[in-house]
């Protein structure tokens, strides 16, 4: 553990990577079965297959689906992003940048379901590189957090760390604000 102050959370900590690691895998299988996993299945399933008897998605259905991603995926990554950098896993701006790409990806691929129904199936690739980047990323905070609270392994060199400013929360929040 980088810092002997993070023991308490170390628990709660891990036990969001581990939710995240199932989310992520949960999330890929249903996209998967549901949408075959590439740009001719996203296409099918939001468009219809006349083949399967599919009718395309309905604006209603869409929204059954976007409105309740709207609010738990950046809950989510708002959670993540916090807990990594206030143990300072990572420097500011990687934080930033990773920030910036998971919720960018999250909305990306919400935007795009909508895209691919109403705009053209030209947007069904994008679809799934944005599905990819945020499970990519998802496990990325996943293990960054493993990274931070699970125990040193022993016979390996503990890293000498600087030490964190006594209002480490302050501080955190004000290295992602610049």
């Amino acid at each position: 553990m980088r810092d002997p102050r993070l023991a308490p959370f170390r628990l709660p900590a891990l036990a969001f990577a581990a939710f995240l690691l199932v989310q992520a895998t949960s999330a890929a299988a249903l996209f998967t079965l549901k949408l075959g996993g590439s740009a001719a299945g996203v296409r099918a399933f939001y468009l219809g297959d006349p083949e399967r008897f599919a009718a395309p998605r309905s604006l209603a259905g869409l929204l059954e689906v976007a409105v309740p991603h709207l609010a738990a995926i950046p809950l989510v990554l708002f959670a993540v992003v916090h807990v990594v950098s206030f143990a300072r896993a990572l420097p500011a701006r990687a934080a930033r940048a990773l920030a910036a790409t998971a919720f960018g990806a999250a909305l990306a691929g919400i935007a795009a379901s909508f895209g691919v129904r109403y705009l053209g199936a030209a947007l069904a690739p994008a679809k799934v590189a944005a599905f990819a980047l945020l499970e990519l990323t998802l496990l990325a905070w996943a293990a960054l957090l493993g990274a931070v609270f699970l125990p040193a392994r022993s016979g390996a060199p503990a890293r000498r760390e600087a030490p964190m400013r006594t209002d480490a929360a302050a501080a955190a929040a004000e290295e992602i604000a610049k």
